[in-house]
């Protein structure tokens, strides 16, 4: 049973152990921090509604939290393997570009919730986070994220696919 009131009572000490084997050091653990996946809003109110989930529906697949999720938040099942430039570029246009932007904020934080949690991901949270990974990664999503440090972000964006790929 899970024993977290917040996101702020997971520490190294108190998550699961393979989270912190794989995230050693990572900013993932910095909550305040936007560079986490965990420390945007949309991060840390991902975390919330899976603690408070997990904590009520132990037994429920986080499929039906995934959907529930997207039905709240008005996200999207397509494009989800949109990652070639031109496409992107075409998509990321407009309102329906910002919710891409924001499913890929989403999935991320809640893979990462999960290893915090759970030690482990659900396959299809992993499939998604690491190809929302991808995208970030990619100059297009970069440049419209703007704030300068791409270089930066991308090799930390790859530190994270890294640390998906190895559950």
């Amino acid at each position: 049973m899970l024993n977290f009131n917040s996101i702020w009572d997971v520490t190294p000490e108190t998550a699961h152990p393979r989270a912190t084997q794989l995230l050693d050091r990572s900013v993932v653990w910095d909550y305040g921090d936007e560079d986490s996946p965990l420390g945007k809003d949309i991060g840390a109110d991902t975390f919330a509604a899976y603690l408070s989930f997990r904590m009520a529906h132990s037994a429920e697949r986080v499929e039906d939290f995934i959907y529930n999720e997207f039905s709240s938040r008005g996200f999207s099942e397509t494009d989800w393997d949109v990652i070639g430039a031109d496409r992107l570029h075409e998509l990321l246009r407009g309102e329906y570009g910002f919710r891409i932007l924001r499913r890929d904020d989403f999935i991320i934080a809640l893979a990462f919730a999960q290893l915090l949690l759970d030690g482990a991901l659900n396959p299809r949270v992993r499939r998604l986070a690491i190809t929302a990974l991808s995208r970030q990664e990619t100059d297009v999503v970069l440049l419209l994220r703007g704030g300068g440090g791409e270089e930066a972000r991308r090799k930390q964006l790859a530190e994270f696919r890294r640390i998906l790929e190895q559950l």
